[in-house]
């Protein structure tokens, strides 16, 4: 059963530098704004997509992974945004309040709105559960950003902001924030003069960035929002970039470019990508990073290493199309976790769309097995039997 996970999913396990996060800087200097995103997660397939604007709609450039769920955006009027997972924090205000899926809503706002007051304005009108664990952060042209929590939304024009894994509404100030990766960028902050500029964001975000653990940081942008040039590098190397012309790029039509692929063979975002996304082995850099750590089963439910198994499975087994990988990994998971009902489940379902019914159906009975609630399991086992019926 797919176990879905928010791309900047906060776990920390208990050793080092396991940790997922994302972090944004904003700097409007001059007349100029630039604003910086580091995208940190497991997997390295990330991508761009363009969708030229038609008659009345802004032309967008999109950012995500392979399941095409947008993780960031900017149009040619000059306004971005980027989301963060975030601790649960309840949404009360929803009487009256439209129901409409998340990412047709960014969709509409990024296709037709220019500044971050009509952003606001737009999802004043919309139901906002999704957003209990997570943030949306909007910058525009001008320097003013948008930060909506849920049932809280502050504007805001200073030159400079930051932006991560906590609500300002649950802080004094951002001492309070215990998150060291953010710390570590603060003080560069602290300590240097601000130019705005590419440069120095980048110098910014390079010490905002994860090098290690579970979810490094697989690519980082840099907007500049005034000349819609985008900079790009690639897992967290800052020696090496690609600089994108957004109005050129929207020009050639609707296109998608995997982010590693725009990059040297011979670099280290690249080798990494090919590393990952090899069939053969496609848990070696879980097994690499657990090394030889002696971690109970109930350690690795504990920071949720479950969902990470999940994940990776589902995006060899959904996004690549590759069931006998994706049962590799779900194996994996289960030799850490063999009494996981979730995993099972997974396994199954791998197995299933396999057309390997016989161990499909063995993995769901484990599943039941371990968790008579799961409907799904009572589901397919029913489905399956009837297809042997039928056969």
């Amino acid at each position: 059963m797919k176990y879905l996970i928010s791309i900047c999913l906060t776990l920390v396990l208990i050793f080092p530098n396991m940790g997922m996060a994302c972090s944004m800087y904003k700097l409007t200097q001059n007349g100029k704004t630039i604003v910086g995103n580091n995208e940190d997660w497991t997997s390295p397939n990330g991508q761009f997509w363009f969708e030229p604007g038609e008659e009345n709609a802004f032309g967008v450039m999109y950012m995500g992974f392979l399941n095409n769920f947008a993780q960031g955006a900017i149009n040619e009027a000059g306004l971005m945004f980027d989301g963060f997972w975030e601790p649960y924090l309840v949404v009360k205000n929803t009487k009256d309040k439209l129901e409409i899926p998340i990412q047709d809503a960014l969709k509409k706002v990024m296709q037709t709105m220019s500044s971050v007051e009509e952003v606001q304005s737009y999802f004043n009108t919309i139901n906002l559960t999704i957003l209990e664990n997570g943030q949306l952060v909007f910058v525009d042209k001008s320097g003013t950003y948008l930060i909506i929590e849920g049932d809280n939304m502050f504007l805001g024009n200073e030159a400079e902001k930051t932006f991560s894994n906590f609500y300002y509404s649950q802080i004094n100030s951002l001492e309070d924030v215990e998150l060291p990766y953010f710390q570590k960028g603060q003080n560069f902050l602290a300590k240097t003069q601000k130019v705005g500029s590419m440069k120095y964001c980048v110098e910014a975000m390079a010490n905002f960035a994860q090098s290690g653990g579970i979810a490094p940081t697989q690519y980082t942008t840099i907007y500049d929002l005034n000349t819609l040039k985008i900079r790009v590098h690639l897992f967290h190397d800052y020696s090496n970039y690609i600089e994108i012309d957004l109005i050129s790029e929207l020009q050639k039509g609707n296109q998608r470019k995997m982010i590693a692929e725009l990059f040297p063979k011979n670099s280290k975002g690249y080798i990494h990508h090919k590393k990952y996304n090899n069939p053969e082995h496609p848990t070696l850099l879980l097994e690499e990073l657990i090394g030889d750590y002696e971690l109970t089963e109930q350690d690795f439910l504990n920071q949720g290493f479950n969902n990470i198994i999940n994940d990776l499975g589902y995006e060899w087994l959904m996004q690549i199309k590759n069931p006998k990988a994706a049962i590799k990994v779900f194996k994996y998971g289960l030799s850490l976790m063999p009494n996981n009902a979730n995993l099972y489940d997974s396994l199954g379902e791998a197995y299933y769309l396999s057309d390997d019914l016989n161990n499909a159906i063995k993995n769901y009975a484990q599943s039941l097995a371990l968790n008579p609630e799961n409907k799904n399991a009572i589901a397919m086992i029913s489905k399956i039997n009837q297809l042997r019926i039928e056969k």
